[in-house]
């Protein structure tokens, strides 16, 4: 990793890139193996190990439920949701437009934060972070800053990150073990000649960001240091044009079901996956410590994976509040979407709280069933999971899920599952 100091002022980033080669082999379960390469374990999984992973599943009967149809709750989109040591559930909700504490039996304890844009506020959240001692952490995306509560709900700190004069975009993930942000930096957009008739991926850091006051004065702006992790390729986009109301302009638009880079962290280890191939790649504190790699092939993007997603997104058009000629744009431009040839490998990683990796499949719309491919800590592809229609995988272990799930009227409940384990097939 390269360590590199920025002022507000400036979002000049030097980038490292980390290779490795050569190695030993030593022998892992059947049709996985793994060597070392340069310092770099290499975990190797044969299409003979994928194929023969065993089926795990989510138990019919949740182990908790925190409903979203109660008087204090009345949920319509839940965000994120945490739960702590005791049971109980922080829970973030859009509708609510804030943070709510429960208790492990489903009653409401307290508005922990309101919506706003003052000291312990909040605007957006994208996501919740349980920290050591049942402190809670959020990240704000509309107020750009991580703010943190203690364990008995009293606002504790934030950390609100300066804006690059540049146009450099800032992405926080989440905070990681020793204090810093874990995110994305993005340089501003610059068209090149061959992006206009073909596919890109745009090149964007993962980092990690430390903000800290600038030495001498407490006007000077903060200063950020930064530590650039991996250099990755942004998600498959195009340019195009785009009419509305009558006027036109050249747009950047993202390739349907088209690769991009997934990430996640455990707050100590932060994995990526490119979708260049079937890999997923782990960042100690020091770089590179594992590369994963799994023979897989690419499902196919059918006729019926682009007319189900154009259908359901034309259903929402049409539903909206828009007026009639916003509508024919709307229509007009969604039916001139561009799709991917093939699916991504990994739509989404999740880091487990027992050390496990969990890698989703894509999937088409929101309410689709979901498969998960479940590493553990060390890297060796462990089994298949399934989960059913109309559930939102948001926290994962092996042994239990938390997530979130949709009755028929479309009101989404908080549920602790039990993971049902198969034994593998030989």
């Amino acid at each position: 990793m390269k360590r590199v100091i920025v002022k507000e002022s400036s979002a000049l980033l030097l980038f490292t890139l980390l290779h490795a080669c050569g190695g030993t082999t030593e022998r892992s379960p059947v049709g996985a193996s793994t060597r070392d390469s340069a310092g770099v374990s290499i975990v190797d999984h044969s299409a003979a190990h994928m194929a023969s992973l065993p089926e795990w599943t989510l138990d019919t009967v949740p182990l908790q439920e925190l409903r979203g149809d109660q008087t204090d709750t009345q949920f319509a989109r839940v965000l994120d949701a945490e739960q702590r040591s005791d049971g109980g559930f922080y829970v973030a909700d859009q509708q609510l437009r804030d943070i709510r504490a429960y208790s492990a039996n489903g009653a409401f304890e307290r508005v922990v934060s309101r919506a706003g844009r003052g000291p312990g506020e909040v605007g957006y959240v994208s996501r919740l972070q349980l920290l050591a001692g049942d402190s809670l952490a959020f990240v704000d995306a509309n107020n750009r800053r991580v703010s943190v509560f203690g364990p008995d709900g009293q606002f504790a700190r934030q950390v609100t990150f300066p804006r690059f004069e540049d146009g450099s975009s800032v992405r926080i993930t989440m905070q990681l073990m020793d204090g810093r942000l874990l995110g994305s930096l993005r340089l501003p957009f610059k068209e090149a000649p061959e992006d206009r008739d073909s596919v890109y991926r745009t090149p964007f850091a993962v980092v990690a960001y430390r903000v800290r006051p600038a030495p001498g004065t407490d006007t000077a702006a903060p200063l950020v240091d930064v530590d650039t992790i991996a250099v990755v390729p942004d998600g498959e986009n195009y340019r195009a044009n785009t009419t509305m109301d009558g006027e036109t302009w050249a747009d950047e638009y993202p390739l349907r079901f088209g690769r991009g880079t997934a990430m996640a962290s455990d707050g100590r280890r932060v994995f990526v996956a490119t979708n260049e191939t079937a890999e997923i790649v782990e960042y100690g504190p020091q770089g590179m410590v594992r590369r994963i790699r799994s023979a897989r092939t690419s499902r196919a993007v059918t006729a019926e994976d682009r007319n189900r997603l154009q259908a359901d997104v034309l259903n929402a058009v049409e539903k909206s509040g828009r007026p009639a000629s916003a509508k024919v744009d709307a229509k007009r431009m969604i039916e001139g979407w561009r799709y991917a040839a093939v699916h991504a490998f990994i739509d989404r990683l999740l880091a487990g709280t027992d050390g496990s990796i969990w890698a989703e499949d894509p999937w088409v719309l929101e309410d689709d069933p979901r498969q998960y491919i479940v590493y553990d800590s060390t890297g060796v592809a462990l089994a298949r999971v399934m989960t059913p229609s109309r559930v939102q995988v948001l926290r994962v272990s092996t042994s239990e899920v938390l997530g979130v799930w949709k009755d028929e009227d479309d009101v989404p409940h908080i549920r602790r599952w039990r993971v049902a384990r198969q034994p593998r097939s030989e």
